[in-house]
């Protein structure tokens, strides 16, 4: 088979079940500490995920706009150095709005590993790239990797 039949995106991989019984446990040790406090993997379901892309575009929100216009200056170097056939893979992928400045950059028997700890939008993301990229291999991976 070759590489153009095989890309596209991947079944997902799902490594991030969190056990009911963890989810409390960190509920109720967050709740007894002061402050107050709960881990924010939690929130990052589909809509904590959207709430977070459209924080992103808000002005008071300079990280993002920062990393783009970083990104922007550099893409072309960061991928030469790259080369070909890479498998990129990004922890806290998101939404991959950054890395599409890469992606559009890497020749076409590239492979990405978007990781993120929401299944829902993982999966959301990775057809979206599947869609506007065929001839990458998308690998969607679901898991929490703040864990060893």
């Amino acid at each position: 088979m070759s590489r153009n039949e095989t890309a596209g995106q991947a079944a997902p991989v799902d490594v991030s079940v969190e056990p009911h019984d963890q989810f409390l446990a960190d509920v109720m040790a967050g709740l007894a500490s002061t402050p107050k406090r709960i881990p924010s993997k939690y929130f990052y379901d589909e809509a904590g995920s959207r709430l977070f892309d459209r924080i992103t575009e808000l002005p008071e929100y300079y990280p993002t706009r920062t990393e783009v216009g970083i990104m922007r200056q550099n893409v072309r170097a960061i991928a030469s150095c790259l080369g070909s056939n890479v498998v990129l893979i990004e922890y806290g992928s998101g939404s991959s709005t950054k890395t599409r400045l890469i992606l559009d950059q890497l020749d076409r028997d590239s492979t990405y590993v978007p990781i993120d700890i929401s299944g829902d939008h993982l999966q959301h993301t990775a057809s979206e790239l599947a869609r506007d990229y065929p001839n990458l291999s998308v690998i969607p991976v679901h898991a929490d990797y703040s864990k060893p």
